[in-house]
């Protein structure tokens, strides 16, 4: 879409405007996907402003909820060639989502870490995914905090192999140097995890048996997973987040055969969402702690929905940039 803007500006030579909109709300995308509403919908209206002549893109971004900076918060910024129709469009956009900020929620149950493992213990049907949410690579997080691994290892059922869950996933290199020079089947005792990100979870020492290997992944390097009573842990060399079912066989695991599935991510990706008989969303320790009015910010612009819950309403007047 953007290419396609680019070369019809280059053809016909216009050079076009800026509408810009700073809406002082901080919500992360867990909070404002278009799977739900209000996302759903705040999203789906952009396209009443494509229609509009003089009107070249709508765009509306969420921003980042974990930068303690200034610039945090949602935007809108309408491009066209007629400055008061975007300008209109601009603050529709901006006061559409304004009004929508206390109906964005998660999507999903959410809550403490082990909350959420006793609900998917309860569920009784396979498998339960787990968002570890905190500890999320694709947002920004370390992807290494091995917290969920031990909150599952604490369960008799699980620790027992009664129950069984899948963890994707907690790198550790000298964990998978160890595994492969030992090999399937063997029994290791192995530190996972607590390097890149220290602060919220110290390295975890599981031992288990070597259940797979695989060299050379192109994102996360080779890779091991351990299986430590009821739980197989995922162990790359390198931080790899796990969006496909395909990804996970590739390292015999067939998600629906456990009964829990931790995966580092936020939102579930299409495929996890399609055959997860439960989805549940930790707000677990890490980088992107998913419960943000609880983090220390210092830098960012007040007031700020959500951190002041009862703020006025702002000036949603736009600011318009001349061509350049």
């Amino acid at each position: 879409r953007a290419v396609s803007h680019l070369l019809h500006l280059l053809d016909t030579g216009i050079r076009p405007h800026r509408a810009w909109v700073r809406i002082p709300v901080s919500l992360q995308g867990e909070r404002t996907s278009t799977f739900v509403e209000p996302g759903r919908t705040v999203y789906g209206r952009l396209k009443e402003s494509d229609a509009v002549p003089g009107v070249i893109d709508p765009s509306l971004w969420v921003g980042y909820a974990w930068a303690d900076q200034p610039r945090n918060s949602a935007t809108v910024v309408v491009t066209g060639t007629d400055v008061e129709v975007i300008t209109t469009e601009a603050e529709k956009i901006a006061r559409r989502y304004w009004d929508a900020r206390e109906d964005f929620g998660y999507g999903v149950p959410t809550g403490d870490p082990d909350w959420t493992i006793d609900e998917a213990l309860n569920v009784g049907k396979k498998p339960v995914i787990i968002s570890d949410a905190g500890d999320n690579p694709t947002a920004g997080g370390a992807g290494d905090v091995p917290f969920m691994v031990e909150r599952l290892l604490a369960r008799e059922e699980l620790r027992s192999g009664e129950r069984t869950a899948i963890v994707a996933a907690v790198p550790g290199a000298e964990a998978v140097q160890t595994c492969f020079a030992a090999g399937i089947g063997a029994e290791v005792t192995v530190s996972i995890g607590g390097v890149l990100d220290p602060v919220n979870g110290a390295p975890l020492e599981i031992t288990g048996t070597v259940h797979a290997l695989l060299r050379d992944d192109p994102i996360g390097g080779d890779v091991a997973v351990v299986k430590t009573g009821g739980v197989y842990v995922i162990v790359p060399t390198r931080r790899r987040p796990y969006h496909r079912l395909d990804e996970l066989e590739a390292l015999d695991l067939r998600v629906p055969e456990h009964d829990i599935f931790v995966v580092k991510l936020g939102y579930l990706h299409p495929e996890y969402r399609d055959i997860a008989t439960a989805a549940l969303m930790a707000l677990s320790p890490g980088g992107v702690n998913p419960d943000t009015v609880s983090l220390p910010y210092h830098r960012v612009q007040r007031p700020l929905y959500p951190l002041d819950p009862d703020m006025p309403d702002p000036d949603l007047t736009p600011v318009v940039f001349e061509p350049i």
